[in-house]
């Protein structure tokens, strides 16, 4: 009778345990993922001295690096490193050849016009006052993968899920599939929007900023390089008022929404886009891009100061990533000692068919080339076809003709590396069998070291180190702080965030999970 007694007595206690456990607070009630677009590895420790000293748990950048767990080299190990793949990369744990966005925009060859990354134009936009029908429409059918949030709610959590960014690119592809709200700025008519892949009406947090974005559009303002110019303009959007727009449409979703206060972490996805498109002008030695840094910290430390207020349990209970999407080359560069050049984007479809039409003849469909687009190559297949040539008999007179040039450093066809798997040899063999998707052009050229498109005044598409290279933060109660040398890869921030979460990595995910910062 004892001994059934004891059984009893622990089969109760397990019982009681059991339930506990299931019923318990999760170790997280809200995750932080805040990427600033255009981040190159060095911002943090080339300013890090004027970031403000943490207080207590409320701080900024300083507040992330010193009590958090930083890695400053995260590499995205791309060919072309650019908002959409990088994005596409951090809750995803995918790489291009996988997820499909290989590129901010490429070639669609049976539209026979350039396709945008998150372009659906069955998903139309929606603003303050309904759907937008004279604008192109967004969603991530064209993203091959699903991210972090997606797998909380795969397995029937109660978690909700906010992506927000002046980019729509980056908001749709940090979020996935499934998220509560996918919003971004609508910069021609100054407003927050989603689109009907998302929801039937753009939530009231969002109407509720829109109304105060709109009592700001005509006044004016200076920052920086800038004077006298007005709210919503395209100067406006390089300065920190756009981020500090970002960072309060966020908190407007936490408070409509109670985010971190349900049964299950939710998740909270920022990208700030300023940084990028200031970047973009004046580069990132440009005086004013300490300040721009600066400012970010202040905003950032006040957008933690808030959440800590709102969230119960504080900061203690939140989890922060902090990340870049990709970097940018050094400008002002000495031109005697390393040799630094725009590249008109026309120059090469003018050699190639020059080119072709030479060792070819003249194309009987009118052209050899369709289309160039990020330095890639789309060619005719009619004309091809035509001709009785291949893509692979066409690479041998390009790739001779086309390494003549001044600023290449490498050309593929997509086919003998994506099909073929003639992959080459060493790093260069790592970057395109990464990148290169159905996407991709038929002939890939690749830009020698500090040169670049002409389509800004500086701008990133490489897989050099300045491209490639971004810090890489993980803040909260899970992860021993530190300084960790290493260079790991952002496709580990997904299975990462999925081992802590207890959910599946994402389905296309095939980073690591670090645990040498796990507790």
């Amino acid at each position: 009778m004892q001994k059934k007694s004891a059984l009893f007595s622990l089969l109760l206690v397990l019982s009681f345990g059991l339930s506990h456990l299931a019923s318990a607070t999760p170790s997280y009630r809200l995750g932080v993922v805040l990427v600033v677009d255009q981040f190159r590895a060095d911002n943090l420790m080339r300013f890090q001295d004027q970031f403000k000293a943490p207080r207590g748990e409320v701080g900024g950048y300083r507040l992330l690096m010193e009590k958090g767990a930083y890695f400053p080299l995260a590499d995205h190990g791309l060919l072309q490193n650019m908002t959409g793949p990088g994005h596409a990369a951090i809750l995803s744990g995918s790489y291009p050849y996988r997820n499909h966005i290989s590129t901010n925009i490429w070639f669609d060859p049976e539209k026979g016009k350039v396709q945008y990354c998150v372009q659906d134009d069955n998903s139309k936009l929606i603003g303050s006052k309904g759907v937008i029908e004279s604008r192109s429409g967004v969603s991530p059918k064209n993203f091959n993968a699903d991210t972090l949030g997606d797998e909380l709610k795969n397995v029937d959590r109660a978690s909700r899920v906010v992506s927000v960014s002046l980019k729509d690119r980056a908001a749709v592809l940090m979020g996935g599939k499934r998220t509560d709200y996918t919003i971004w700025l609508d910069d021609k008519n100054c407003e927050w929007v989603t689109s009907q892949y998302f929801g039937k009406s753009l939530p009231k947090f969002a109407q509720t900023q829109n109304e105060k974005l709109s009592s700001e559009k005509t006044g004016k303002y200076s920052w920086g390089p800038f004077q006298n110019i007005q709210y919503c303009s395209k100067e406006s959007l390089q300065t920190p008022w756009a981020m500090e727009k970002t960072f309060d449409l966020a908190l407007s979703a936490v408070n409509e929404m109670k985010l971190g206060q349900g049964k299950d972490t939710d998740l909270l996805l920022v990208s700030l886009s300023s940084h990028d498109y200031f970047g973009h002008h004046h580069g990132p030695n440009d005086a004013h891009m300490k300040t721009l840094v600066t400012a970010e910290d202040a905003l950032i430390e006040n957008f933690l100061s808030e959440l800590a207020k709102k969230v119960p349990g504080g900061l203690k209970d939140v989890f922060i990533v902090l990340t870049g999407d990709h970097g940018i080359p050094p400008s002002n560069l000495p031109q005697e000692r390393i040799r630094s050049e725009n590249i008109p984007e026309d120059v090469l479809p003018k050699i190639a068919e020059e080119t072709m039409t030479r060792e070819f003849g003249r194309p009987k469909a009118g052209k050899w080339v369709d289309a160039m687009v990020e330095f890639q190559l789309y060619l005719n297949h009619e004309s091809l076809k035509e001709a009785g040539i291949t893509v692979s008999q066409a690479l041998k007179p390009l790739r001779e003709r086309l390494l003549k040039e001044r600023f290449l450093d490498q050309v593929w066809s997509r086919d003998e590396i994506l099909y073929d798997r003639k992959v080459p040899a060493g790093e260069y063999g790592l970057v395109a069998d990464r990148t290169l998707s159905v996407n991709s052009g038929d002939i890939i050229a690749v830009l020698k070291p500090f040169y670049y498109s002409d389509s800004y005044e500086i701008t990133h598409m490489t897989q050099y180190s300045y491209d490639r290279y971004v810090p890489l933060v993980f803040y909260g109660k899970t992860f021993k702080p530190g300084t960790y040398r290493q260079i790991v890869h952002v496709v580990d921030i997904a299975p990462t965030l999925s081992s802590v979460l207890q959910v599946l990595p994402p389905a296309q995910s095939e980073g690591r999970v670090l645990t040498e910062i796990l507790r």
